[in-house]
Formats: C-alpha cells, sequence, structure tokens
C-alpha cells in the first residue's frame, strides 16, 4: 500500500503531470477559501454575455482571448473553467507519465516530448472544458435580466471577508436555496467598511459587472 502511494506521488510529480498537480492544488485551495467566504467567483465575458458571441470575426481580440472564444471557454465563472481544465488536463497527463513517458526518464528528449505532451493535453482538456460547460453557459445566457431588477430595495448578508468596489459577495434568502450574488460598494463611500456577517441594501444592478451596489443596511 505504502509502496503504491509512493508510485503515485511520483508518478504525479513528473514533467508535465506535475504542473497539472500544481493548478489542481490551486484551485482546491481556491474552492476551500471561497467557501469560507473570503474570495467570490467572477463570469469570464467577452462582449455582450447575454447574446450569442461571433467567434467567426476574431480580429479584434487577442490570440488567447480567441482562443477561448473558439473553444468555448467564456459565460461562466473562470474557477470552473480552470478548475475542468486542471482536471482533465491532470487525468491525461498522468495517463500519458504512466504508460507512455516511463520509456524515457533522462536527457533532452524527456523535456522534449513532455513538453509537446503538455501543448496537446492543455489543448484537448480546452476543448473538452468548452463541450462540459456548453450547456451551462446556454442555461445562464437565458436566465432574464428583469431577475437582477427585482432584487433591488432587498437585503441580503455579506459572506466575504470584506466588500470593495471591485469585490464581494451576499447571500440573498429567496425562500429557497438562497442567491450568491456578487455586490460592489462604492469607492468613494465615506460609510462603514462591510464585513461578513453585514446586512446590506441591494441598491442598484451594475450591468457592466454583474454585480449589485450596495449599501449598510439601517436596522429597523
Amino acid at each position: 500500500m505504502q509502496e503504491s502511494f509512493l508510485i503515485f506521488i511520483t508518478k504525479i510529480s513528473l514533467y508535465p503531470t506535475v504542473i497539472f498537480t500544481g493548478l489542481v492544488m490551486f484551485v482546491s485551495l481556491y474552492w476551500l477559501v471561497s467557501l469560507i467566504g473570503m474570495v467570490d467567483m467572477d463570469t469570464v465575458e467577452f462582449g455582450d454575455s447575454g447574446s450569442d458571441t461571433n467567434v467567426s470575426d476574431l480580429s479584434s481580440t487577442g490570440f488567447f482571448t480567441g482562443l477561448m472564444l473558439k473553444l468555448g471557454l467564456y459565460g461562466v465563472p473562470l474557477i470552473i473553467i480552470l478548475s475542468l481544465v486542471s482536471l482533465i488536463g491532470w487525468l491525461l497527463s498522468y495517463v500519458y507519465t504512466s504508460f507512455l513517458h516511463q520509456r524515457i526518464d533522462s536527457g533532452i528528449l524527456y523535456y522534449l516530448f513532455g513538453t509537446g505532451a503538455l501543448v496537446f493535453v492543455l489543448v484537448v482538456s480546452m476543448w473538452l472544458t468548452g463541450i462540459i460547460i456548453s450547456p451551462i453557459r446556454k442555461s445562464i445566457a437565458k436566465i432574464p435580466k428583469r431577475n437582477a431588477a427585482n432584487n433591488i430595495g432587498k437585503t441580503a448578508i455579506v459572506r466575504t471577508l470584506s466588500v470593495t468596489d471591485k469585490h464581494g459577495e451576499a447571500e440573498l434568502n429567496d425562500g429557497g436555496a438562497g442567491l450568491i450574488l456578487k455586490i460592489r460598494r462604492d469607492s468613494d463611500s465615506v460609510e462603514q467598511p462591510l464585513k461578513q456577517g453585514d446586512k446590506v441594501l441591494l441598491v442598484e444592478y451594475l450591468n457592466d459587472s454583474g454585480a449589485y451596489r450596495v449599501a449598510l443596511a439601517k436596522d429597523k
């Protein structure tokens, strides 16, 4: 049992699997931190997230942005995309390390083939991730915009440690499982800092960021 575990640790530490091992560890830590409310999740958006993106015209985008559009990597929280790419990439690279890469254990060929495998696995992982999130992206796009306006004036509870003009989340009791909303406060606000557990009033919906501008709720 111990020997098998040591072999497993060795394989996930080999190039190129070690890169995806690091990414999996990073996203796992991110999810853990997110659960205790220290960070919020942002959505990858190119243009109007509520409409179909024209991926045939990429002349005004960078190479990486154009590649993400082509592969359908947009319209959902970035951490979900990164999590799927990391996990799929880790599995594929682990298979490569276990069955193919073991024949070459050192030298230039080791890193040459490893780098080629890294690029191939990364592209395949992004492609598969795009297929997986496609139905999720379409479901998000169908959510009526008016739902955001209906929440104006309601009170929510801050779930992140702090709220700034660029970061923050709150939980709104909708009578069901609850809604996790992105919230922002005015950068020039003179009110006391907002912290976890504070009650805030949803004042305005910010279309550009998909978040709500909030103010500290007054206790009645």
